[in-house]
């Protein structure tokens, strides 16, 4: 019974009561790339895939505009035929573009989807 019970006090010392330490490390400066770019190639091709938004952007952005979708519903009672009547409401600012060659689509569950064109 005495070993367990200095075993359980051996391990609770070394693995710590979870605290986090006193004194927290400052966080690191920043660093700047001073070595100029090797060609504007390379700076156009990255450019142009952060330009195209990934799935995760692409998720996010349908879920935005069905969101106000479903809020345009709501408060007009009746769903809107294409979201450029969202802008005229007020509802969006503006149409955000598709992907290429698709376009926005509303389904009769009032959810924004990627259709062809």
């Amino acid at each position: 019974m005495t070993v367990r019970l200095l075993m359980a006090g051996l391990l609770a010392a070394l693995v710590g009561c979870g605290k986090p330490s006193a004194s927290p490390s400052p966080p690191a400066a920043p660093t700047v790339d001073t070595t100029p770019s090797v060609s504007t190639q390379a700076v156009t091709a990255s450019q142009e895939v952060a330009a195209q938004p990934d799935e995760a952007q692409i998720a996010a952005l349908l879920n935005d505009l069905t969101q106000a979708v479903r809020r345009y519903g709501v408060e007009q009672r009746r769903a809107p035929k294409a979201l450029d009547e969202l802008v005229a409401a007020g509802y969006l600012n503006r149409v955000p573009p598709a992907p290429a060659g698709k376009r926005f689509a509303i389904n009769k569950n009032l959810q924004v989807y990627l259709a062809n064109r």
